[in-house]
Formats: C-alpha cells, structure tokens, sequence
C-alpha cells in the first residue's frame, strides 16, 4: 500500500550533505548490504549486529522507519505479531531508523520512540542515511526480506502486504530447518485494500509546514505573506484557503522544517490552520524552548467534540481542548471523523512550539495502537 516517497531534493532541503539516490531498490536475488557507515551506529535494544556475525544463518527483515511516521506505526501490530511467531525460528527483524524530521536525528529521540511504540526487536540508529543508501531505500516504511543465505527475497514499499510476507519468512525458515513446524492456530490473516476511498473513505494529503518541504513538497500556504524562510513572520489570517496546505495567524518563524511560534501568548490567539478530509488527523510538533507547553485545539472554531478526541486531546475546567506537549513525535488530535469537510486550528501559548506537519487516516485504518 501507499509508502510515504522521499524525492531526492529532499536531503539538500535538510542540509544533509548525502545524497539520496532516485533508483529502484535493491531487488530480490541482490546480496543485502551490511549495517556499516563511516561513523559508529548507535543501537537500541542490541549491542551492534552484523549479518556476517550475529546475525549469520538467521533470516532478516530489515525494516526502514521513522517513528513519527504513521504510516510507520499502523505497520507495527502485523510485524509485532510475525516477530513473536518467528524469532524462536530464528528469524529477527531490524529496523533502520531514517529520520524526517530534525529533532529525529537524536539517537536519545529514537530510543524515546522505540520505547513509546513498544518495539521488541533491535533498531539502528542510520541518521547518516549510509544504510539508507546502500540498500537504495526511498520511501517510510520499506522492508527487505533477507533470506538466511544473506540474498534478499523481497522488497515492499509502504504499508500492506503482510500475508505475503508472513508466507515468505515461513518458507525461508523452512529452507534452512526442513523441519519446522508451526502451530495451527497460527492463521495468516488475508491483506485487504485498506486504501480504497470508496471503501473506507478520502483523505487530505499529508502536508508540511516548514519552508524546505512546504514550499517544495506537499504544501502551500494560504497566507499573502507567504514563506519566508528564515525570518520571523506577522500572519494575517485569511478567508483563502488552499487545496493543499495550511494558514497561519500571528507571529511564526519559517523553519525549514516548521513554523515555529515567536512570542508567548496568555490566550490562544495565534494559530496553524488546516481543512481536512478524514477519520483521523495526526500532527507532528515539537518543543524547541521550555520542558512543556499547551497547544489548544478547536475543531470548526470549537472545542474537539469528546466523540472526535484522539488520544492525546485533553479538556480543560473551561472546556477547552488541548495537547500537551513534552517531546518531538506525533500527535493524535482527531479521531472517529466524519467524512465531511472540517478545519483544525493548533493554538500554542507558550514561545518554541514547532508544527511540523500533517497527516490523516481514512476509517479503514484504524487498528493500531496509539502510543
């Protein structure tokens, strides 16, 4: 199903000096690349592995993920499942952590994550994007089924394909223990099209708020003002809106990666606005100043209905809704949608609240844990 597509400008828009090549990946038959980089890779749940040492004779599925990606985290309770079926087989999952988002390079931020989202299996931290590159990844999330011989059997980009690769990882285990056998009760459940808008409805794309990727990728901005990277901007709110992307009102630095907001407020007055199709709506946001701050949220200029919270909106004495925010991750604001059209308005109090972007569920995708 649909992977989230990174495009090769998108490592000169973050300043990384790398470069993200624009090819196939690495196809089945391909001998899979090891876990190496000009600098020591810092491991979470593992001391360092190697699949010419730890992990020889094993078969592998190296997992490409970012743990703000929602397109990321509804893959985990199918790979959680397969992982506790199959590791007492000898099959072990990797997964190589690409970051989006700035505040994602810090491997304290991934180990942060990792535990959030209950992830048993060991993760690298790859925020140089070498194993990135040497698998010719290009997309969150992308996995690669190693077979025990170290050639890669399959490639998936995106989301889905489960039954198919639960089929493989038991024929690869079956090649190197003839013998296995695996216990009745353990059905594969079949894939479904999880995807389909007449089946479970349409979404709004996902939308970046920083000038990098807002301006380039998936993202405008309502505003006459406009992008201004770099510089600290007055937004005027507008009555225009975009097909796709956002408004602002108040005092908002342009980040490459955020809109930041510039001043305290001791009432929610500033704010980040979107229109939205969808069941649910996640925002990415992080904290550049302070241990905590509040982000209210109105749905259709009032408070989130209690039937539309997502599981991190609270509501204040006043009746106000709110977030509060403590790390960089993503945010679950709305849930249990209707299908209609309705806007989000993120308003923070405090200086330093970063949003980041925006992303949606349609009602289909829904059985995963918030975490």
């Amino acid at each position: 199903m649909v992977p989230k597509r990174i495009p090769a400008i998108f490592a000169l828009l973050l300043g990384l000096f790398v470069t993200v090549p624009a090819l196939a990946e690495l196809t089945p038959g391909t001998p899979a690349p090891d876990f190496v980089g000009k600098r020591a890779k810092v491991w979470v749940n593992s001391g360092p592995l190697s699949l010419h040492k730890e992990l020889k004779g094993k078969v592998v599925l190296v997992d490409f993920w970012e743990y703000t990606c929602i397109n990321c985290i509804r893959t985990l309770p199918a790979l959680k499942r397969i992982y506790e079926r199959y590791k007492p087989y000898g099959f072990e999952i990797v997964g190589a952590h690409a970051p989006e988002f700035d505040f994602a390079y810090r491997p304290e931020n991934v180990t942060m994550g990792t535990k959030r989202q209950h992830i048993p299996w060991p993760v690298v931290v790859d925020s140089d994007f070498s194993i990135w590159r040497s698998y010719d990844s290009n997309s969150w999330p992308n996995k690669f089924l190693i077979g025990a011989n170290g050639i890669i059997v399959r490639q998936h980009a995106g989301e889905g394909g489960y039954a198919e690769l639960e089929r493989l990882i038991r024929d690869e285990i079956k090649k190197t223990n003839p013998k296995a056998v695996f216990p009745a009760s353990w059905v594969i459940p079949p894939d479904t099209n999880d995807f389909d808008p007449t089946r479970c409805g349409a979404t709004s794309e996902e939308t970046y708020v920083g000038t990098a990727r807002g301006a380039n990728w998936g993202g405008a901005i309502a505003n006459r003002e406009g992008f201004q990277p770099g510089k600290t901007v007055s937004y005027v709110s507008m009555a225009t809106t975009v097909p796709r992307g956002f408004s602002a009102h108040g005092l908002w630095k342009n980040d490459p990666d955020d809109f930041e907001h510039a001043r305290a407020t001791p009432l929610p007055k500033d704010y980040i606005g979107i229109k939205y199709r969808g069941a649910e709506v996640y925002v990415v946001m992080n904290l550049k100043k302070g241990a905590s701050a509040r982000v209210y949220l109105t749905r259709d200029g009032k408070a989130v209905p209690a039937t539309n919270r997502g599981v991190d909106v609270q509501v204040d004495p006043r009746g106000r809704t709110f977030i509060d925010l403590r790390e960089g991750r993503m945010y679950y604001a709305i849930q249990g949608e209707d299908m209609g059209a309705h806007e989000l308005r993120l308003s923070p109090t405090d200086e330093g609240v970063a949003i980041n972007s925006f992303t949606f569920g349609n009602r289909c995708l829904t059985k995963f844990d918030r975490l």
